[in-house]
């Protein structure tokens, strides 16, 4: 049976030398193993099963490379293994007790400190439940709960990235050790007791660690370090899934940006947790037979074409772009499985599914240059027009031309013609991934000279402009420019180009200003031709706020609430409403406010004196003399609002304590002056 997608969910089951492991078996999959990777999960379960203990192995690689599906495939080898003794056959899962902790459901919803010790207590769970009584594990759960009352001083509202050496300080201080050494000894106990016991078949425990570099880097590592203080127990195993380039990041805060000399102190971090490394062999995969045996699934090439498969055209694309990420490749799959479905007669021609392919390719792994052909098509056409199109000035640039000549030194062929000229400056001058300027020109190089070969210069234009139009349902826009470039593809009519105009004054005006609007810290689209801009502040104490700039003079600057629990909403708005003489007072600015118990959006109203006569929008071309002074007005008002919001919540808001009663900013209201909640 064909298929139309493929779900990006790890091996559960591998099949290598004609066994195939049936608890886990995919349906309908004959041989999930299809990079090669089998064969390293047997090997690697076997020395699981033989190693001297305590022993922790590191599975090493980027997201999406394979990581959580080898560490199903040795647990399931572990698992499905069987040895006879004394004519009787013992199943792995009856002599190793395999723990599967994924830590990326332990962090939703909880603080860094919280996610470390449930964490902690799963792992204790499950190796208490083997023991059968509970008397060494109620050792355990208490020295757990007093190294939780240590931890849990640090701040239950924490958020996560903000506090991570705080929680590592308290958890690891000296005055936890004597904690970290009674949990350790009382696990100890525990494995003890269970492998020693003869009616007990569990030899070892092992515990598969996953999703470690879906946390936050700093939670990541101290997750490591923990385990290595708490764990380190004989007949466990410890197999960890991690990026190490996840370390490098978490450890930041401790040794600063990595460089040649501190490098040794990461390296000596990572080898004190990890005694043997290994990484993911993705340079191996078997890039070829995995991208032919899919696309032949979902039916975008027939058996009859597979000869394009064959003669490594697609290999040459995919591994100029996606490399051998298996993630990135079933998004590719995906992709194209939809662009045939919604194409059918135009993708029957099989030159029209090569260039799609590779465009795809294109637009996941090299989104900028997608971007530049979605401007400009036909690429072997570009000159410096466009790159001064593109860069927003003339192309002349001493840095940039000696760049290049660097490069033509280094790879003459990727930057010999002009359009690769063009290519080079556009990428160098935005500062975009410079070090793939060499694959991005080998990609279009390719789409060029192989599968647009026979094309002439009109029909090259026209298969490009008509395979963009199909691809580009499934990019993901990453910047503030929108996917098409021309304000005419996206701007139809005199309003919104009224508001567009409106929106790039604004952003001009409100640059440099070092508030929630200004676009160095919250980038505005120019295509953005809505009648309101909403904006989050930096600032921690305004979280529960947005700041929202319209077109409307009614209701031209806002505080609205951003999304959060309506009772603390209401809370919050109710404290700001105590306090309208100070927002009256900062923005010299009349206020109102929309607040109730029941109502799903908390308001404050700001009205500035210069929009109280205008007619009309305030981005109508005749109102552009009254936007000018709104502009300037608030480049002023806006960053002192925001300080004075902040400092007022900070010193004043207490969420717990909160009701009705007053809270008046002294200094900024006359003496006796009061307001009640309505």
């Amino acid at each position: 049976m064909s298929k139309i997608s493929i779900a990006d969910q790890p091996i559960q089951s591998v099949e290598l030398e004609g066994r195939i492991i049936p608890r886990l078996k995919l349906p309908g999959a004959e041989n999930p193993d299809r990079l090669g990777t089998g064969g390293y999960a047997v090997s690697l379960a076997e020395f699981i099963r033989s190693c001297e203990t305590p022993m922790t192995i590191g599975i090493q690689g980027e997201w999406g490379s394979g990581k959580t599906s080898l560490l199903n495939m040795i647990r399931e080898d572990i698992e499905e293994a069987e040895r006879t003794h004394y004519k009787s056959v013992i199943k792995g899962s009856e002599e190793y007790k395999t723990i599967w902790v994924n830590t990326w459901e332990h962090s939703l919803m909880r603080t860094p400190e919280e996610c470390l010790l449930s964490i902690i207590e799963e792992i204790i769970e499950e190796i208490a439940e083997v023991d059968g009584n509970y008397k060494t594990a109620e050792r355990a759960k208490k020295a757990l709960a007093g190294l939780a009352q240590g931890a849990l001083k640090v701040g239950a509202g924490m958020a996560f990235g903000s506090g991570g050496y705080q929680v590592a300080d308290e958890l690891l201080a000296p005055a936890a050790v004597n904690k970290i050494k009674m949990l350790r000894q009382s696990l100890e106990a525990i494995v003890e007791s269970v492998v020693s016991r003869d009616h007990n078949k569990v030899k070892r425990f092992i515990v598969f660690i996953d999703d470690l570099d879906r946390l936050e880097p700093s939670i990541a590592v101290l997750v490591l370090e923990l385990l290595k203080n708490v764990f380190t127990i004989p007949n466990c195993v410890f197999v960890l899934a991690i990026d190490y380039q996840v370390v490098v990041k978490g450890l930041k805060g401790k040794f600063g940006e990595q460089t040649e000399e501190n490098e040794w102190e990461f390296r000596a971090f990572f080898d004190k947790i990890i005694q043997l490394p290994f990484m993911m062999p993705m340079a191996t995969y078997d890039l070829k037979n995995y991208i032919t045996s899919h696309l032949l699934d979902i039916q975008y090439f027939q058996p009859s074409e597979k000869f394009f498969l064959e003669d490594g055209r697609l290999t040459r694309v995919v591994s100029l772009t996606l490399g051998h990420n298996p993630r990135s490749m079933k998004r590719l799959l995906n992709a194209l499985s939809l662009i045939k479905l919604h194409n059918r007669d135009a993708m029957k021609e099989t030159i029209t599914r090569q260039l799609v392919f590779a465009l795809v390719c294109c637009q996941i792994s090299l989104p900028r240059v997608y971007e530049l052909l979605l401007r400009e098509p036909d690429f072997s056409q570009w000159d410096s027009d466009f790159v001064d199109r593109m860069t927003g000035g003339p192309e002349e640039n001493l840095e940039v031309t000696q760049a290049l000549n660097r490069a033509m030194q280094v790879n003459e062929d990727d930057f010999d013609e002009e359009w690769e000229q063009v290519l080079f400056k556009i990428v160098w001058r935005k500062g975009w991934d410079r070090n793939r300027l060499p694959e991005s020109s080998r990609l279009l190089s390719e789409i060029k000279d192989k599968i647009l070969a026979k094309e002439n210069d009109e029909d090259f234009s026209t298969h490009m402009v008509s395979a963009l139009k199909m691809t580009a349902v499934t990019a993901v826009v990453s910047t503030d420019e929108g996917i098409f470039s021309r304000q005419s593809d996206q701007i139809e009519n005199t309003e919104a180009l009224d508001r567009n105009r409106f929106w790039q004054r604004f952003s001009k005006a409100m640059t440099g200003s070092d508030c929630a609007f200004d676009p160095n810290e919250n980038a505005i689209r120019r295509t953005h031709t809505s009648g309101y801009l909403s904006r989050n502040a930096k600032s921690n104490s305004l979280q529960g706020l947005a700041f929202v700039m319209s077109t409307r003079p009614a209701a031209m600057l806002k505080i609205s609430s951003a999304p959060s629990e309506p009772e603390e909403a209401y809370k919050l708005f109710s404290f700001l409403k105590l306090n309208r003489k100070v927002i009256e007072a900062v923005t010299e600015s009349k206020v109102s406010f929309k607040i109730g118990e029941e109502r799903s959006n908390q308001v404050v109203n700001i009205s500035p004196h210069m929009v109280t006569n205008c007619q009309g929008t305030l981005d109508l071309p005749e109102n552009e003399a009254i936007s000018d002074k709104v502009f300037e007005w608030l480049k002023v008002t806006q960053p002192k609002l925001e300080a004075r919001l902040s400092k007022l919540i900070d010193e004043e808001f207490d969420l717990d304590a909160f009701a009705t009663e007053i809270v008046i900013d002294p200094g900024s209201v006359p003496s006796g002056t009061t307001e009640t909640t309505q």
